[in-house]
This record gives C-alpha cells, sequence and structure tokens, in this order.
C-alpha cells in the first residue's frame, strides 16, 4: 500500500502542451486510419459484383410471365441488374435496343439493366412500384420502365448487359459487355409516372 501511495504521489500532471500535442497526434491518426479503411473497401466487389461472363438467368418465358404480372422487374443481387421486358414492335424501341438485348417475341423482349449504380453518383436504384418508375433516392434521378432518364442530374439512363435468348429459351447475360445507358433524349418508351413517387425530389 505504501509503495503505491509513493507511486501515486510521484505522478507528474499533463502539461496543457503535452495533452494537446497527444490530442492532435490522436485525432489526425484516427482520420487517417478511417479513410484507410474506408479505401480498403474498393479493393473487395460489393454485392452486384459476383457475376461474370455469360450467365444464365432463368427461363425468358417465364421471366416476362413473371415481370408482366407484377408489374415490376425482377431484381438479381449478386449480378446488380434487373431484368425487365421492352416492345420491339416500339419503332424506336427496335432501334435503341434491338441489336443488343433479347427478343422473344414481336412484342416482348427482356433486357438487363445496371440498378445497381445510378450513372449519376453511383447509389443504388431500387424500382418504385406506385409511380413505375426507377427512382434514385440519394439525388432524386428517375427512369422510365425501360431504364431511360426522365428527370434529375444524371446524366444518362441507366446502364445495362448486352444479353440474348439461347436455342433452349433461356435469358443469357453477358456481364463482361457493359453498355453505357441511353442518352437523356432517347426516349422510346414515353412512359409518364402512374403513380406517385416514392422519393421526393
Amino acid at each position: 500500500m505504501a509503495d503505491d501511495k509513493k507511486r501515486a504521489s510521484g505522478l507528474k500532471p499533463v502539461e496543457r502542451r503535452t495533452f494537446l500535442r497527444y490530442s492532435l497526434i490522436g485525432s489526425v491518426s484516427a482520420g487517417l486510419g478511417g479513410f484507410a479503411l474506408s479505401s480498403l473497401g474498393f479493393l473487395w466487389p460489393r454485392p452486384g459484383d459476383g457475376l461474370f461472363g455469360e450467365e444464365d438467368l432463368g427461363d425468358a418465358r417465364e421471366l416476362a410471365d413473371e415481370i408482366n404480372d407484377t408489374r415490376a422487374p425482377i431484381r438479381v443481387p449478386e449480378g446488380g441488374v434487373s431484368i425487365l421486358v421492352w416492345d420491339p414492335s416500339i419503332s424506336a424501341a427496335e432501334r435503341n435496343y434491338g441489336a443488343d438485348h433479347a427478343i422473344l417475341d414481336d412484342t416482348t423482349g427482356l433486357m438487363a439493366v445496371d440498378s445497381q449504380n445510378c450513372p449519376h453518383l453511383g447509389c443504388g436504384v431500387p424500382w418504385c412500384q406506385s409511380s413505375q418508375w426507377f427512382e434514385c433516392p440519394c439525388h432524386g434521378s428517375r427512369y422510365n420502365r425501360y431504364g431511360e432518364w426522365t428527370g434529375g442530374p444524371a446524366p444518362r439512363g441507366l446502364d445495362r448487359f448486352v444479353s440474348f435468348i439461347n436455342d433452349d429459351g433461356r435469358f443469357i447475360v453477358n456481364f463482361g459487355e457493359h453498355l453505357t445507358g441511353p442518352a437523356r433524349t432517347a426516349n422510346a418508351l414515353e412512359q409518364p409516372p402512374e403513380g406517385p413517387p416514392c422519393v421526393d425530389a
């Protein structure tokens, strides 16, 4: 006990200058450490970066029927895409998308849009069932049912991947062939919102 008292009484008070120096070193170290840890996140793939090359995403007819029945795209989280139906009988749609996206019959096609990354700043772009649009919750960019730009700061429509239907009727998406989204002026669908938005502008 006597030794403890001697040790306690022998401690010098911390000087103000020493305290401030260590506080500054600690806060700068913590900030740099946080920055380094967040930078390391770029070395690992995000959810949605898990599919590569040509991937079979299912029976094309069943996918189209499900999308039409639910009036909602089918989300494929491991690929970071949403599968949607488009109409090749619309001449502007056929001209814009016919060469690179799957066509099932005269009025039904399938495409896979990159709903994981908004072309503005990379936020995920969820589907809004009430408006029947894709709506970015970060900065308010909006895209119609074909992923075409309809408003907000994004420079273009949603990016997409080349797709086709194989001889067995399977919907194949080539994750190795990324396509830049359509220009703001490419509005083949001309679809107004069909209900209230999910994200306030």
